[in-house]
């Protein structure tokens, strides 16, 4: 007969073989997010109840709650239910207040991603040295969206000739700008080779259409901003031979393209030429609403009462509520009635633009009154009047901006593998998407923001915003 004691000892065996097996494999991570919903955006749906885990800024791991312990964090987090999705990206932005104030704004609204268009953007007499402030951003001095920068706003006074051109060039990449910035109007031979020049060493091509040249030109860069632009260009020779020459020549030609840009017809084939090139349209829809709203004597006097007014600074708000207002000046070309029409005419078109399959970028050039962050999300809220789909208008600044940059690979949505660049929101933005600014917690470069963390971002901003710049 066996020993009593030997088969106490193989039970006791057999029992923590069973135990060893019975419990999970455990995975070492930075950061988990439990208890919430995940829209990827990779697709239009919204996965349960899930858990996230992240790794040296790499999400390794979105799972059932049910699974979350598998993860073993020094820091977790209670999504209580919540919604998480990408970060957003605002793509048209102006550095013109207090950086740190700027960025506190944009991280409290869930966007961790901007592109500065000034490289001359300043604030009072405060110059910003905007290559530098993205090497303190990227090294977590300053608490802030991945900045980009774009190079000089480039006219035909830096360009007046060909031969400037490749010098300017290799300014931009000795710089490490982001972007290269069309703003004026080039000679068409000036224009070729910077666009040549600049594909040629891999820089993308941004800014305005060439007005004095048929569209086919302007559409040869990577994107264009303001989709506004399309009532200053036309796709025949015929609107810029009319427009040069002076400003009251200019000014005829665009009444006549407004009328013929009323014409859904006239539009279409503008759509279809779009369509077919495979820019991208960053719209800025909210700018241009700004503008009425400027010129308007009752939404005007109404503004006083906005109380965003707070986190933009003293000097920006006494000059844009007072005499100083560029759209209130008696010079101002401009009806209340004109710009309001033509915001309908850009509505339609960015609508048909999006059903052609253009490739929509999400941006919102803020300024003057227009507080910026909380801006995206009106952007995001015209995007959807004007037709779109929460989730598809949520995508044009996440997903079409990944593409954009040629990052899809690790950027723009909620999966494995993925860059860990998040937003936690309060209701589900694919229902209603003014959910997506009921920011309640951003995770970005390895560090999350807890809504407390974010409400005194918000607190900072208002607080350096109240400080004239002398």
């Amino acid at each position: 007969m066996r020993p009593k004691h030997h088969i106490i000892c193989l039970s006791m065996s057999l029992l923590l073989t069973v135990d060893c097996e019975a419990q999970p494999q455990t995975t070492a991570a930075d950061f988990v997010i439990e208890n919430v919903h995940v829209v990827p955006l990779n697709q239009e749906v919204v996965l349960q109840n899930r858990a996230i885990a992240v790794r040296d800024g790499e999400i390794i791991g979105i799972v059932d709650q049910s699974a979350a312990d598998n993860y073993v964090a020094s820091q977790r987090v209670d999504g209580d239910g919540r919604y998480v999705m990408p970060g957003l990206a605002d793509m048209h932005i102006h550095m013109r207040m207090d950086p740190q104030a700027a960025f506190n704004l944009y991280l409290a609204n869930g966007v961790t991603t901007v592109t500065n268009m000034g490289l001359a953007d300043s604030y009072g007499d405060v110059e910003i040295d905007h290559v530098q402030l993205r090497a303190d951003v990227a090294a977590g001095h300053m608490a802030g969206p991945r900045y980009r920068v774009s190079g000089p706003q480039l006219t035909s006074e830096q360009l007046a000739t060909v031969a400037d051109v490749a010098p300017l060039l290799d300014r931009h990449g000795q710089q490490g700008y982001d972007v290269i910035k069309i703003h004026g109007d080039l000679n068409p031979d000036v224009y070729d080779a910077m666009i040549k020049g600049a594909h040629e060493r891999g820089f993308r091509v941004t800014g305005h259409t060439q007005h004095l040249m048929p569209l086919e030109h302007s559409l040869r860069m990577d994107s264009i901003q303001h989709v506004e632009e399309f009532v200053y260009v036309s796709r025949d020779p015929a609107f810029g031979e009319a427009a040069a020459g002076s400003l009251e020549n200019f000014i005829q030609a665009y009444y006549r393209n407004v009328e013929r840009m009323e014409d859904p017809v006239y539009r279409a084939a503008i759509v279809r030429q779009v369509a077919e090139s495979g820019i991208y349209i960053d719209a800025t829809l909210i700018i241009y609403k700004m503008i009425s709203v400027w010129a308007d004597d009752e939404q005007f006097a109404q503004l006083p009462d906005d109380e965003l007014l707070a986190y933009l600074p003293k000097d920006t708000v006494e000059h844009w509520l007072g005499a100083g207002n560029p759209y209130r000046q008696e010079d101002f070309p401009l009806t209340v009635e004109h710009l309001n029409s033509n915001f309908e005419i850009f509505s339609a078109l960015l609508f048909e633009l999006h059903e052609a399959g253009v490739p929509l970028l999400l941006g919102t050039d803020a300024f003057g009154t227009l507080a910026p962050g909380f801006s995206i999300h009106r952007e995001l809220e015209l995007m959807v009047a004007a037709g779109l789909t929460p989730y598809e208008a949520l995508r044009t600044g996440t997903v079409n901006v990944a593409a954009y940059l040629d990052q899809s690979d690790t950027a723009g949505t909620i999966e494995v593998g993925q860059r860990a660049d998040f937003i936690l929101v309060e209701g589900n933005p694919l229902i209603d998407i003014a959910n997506s600014g009921e920011v309640r917690g951003v995770y970005l470069q390895n560090r999350w923001h807890s809504q407390t963390d974010l409400v005194s971002l918000l607190d900072e901003a208002r607080t350096l915003s109240a400080t004239s710049i002398d």
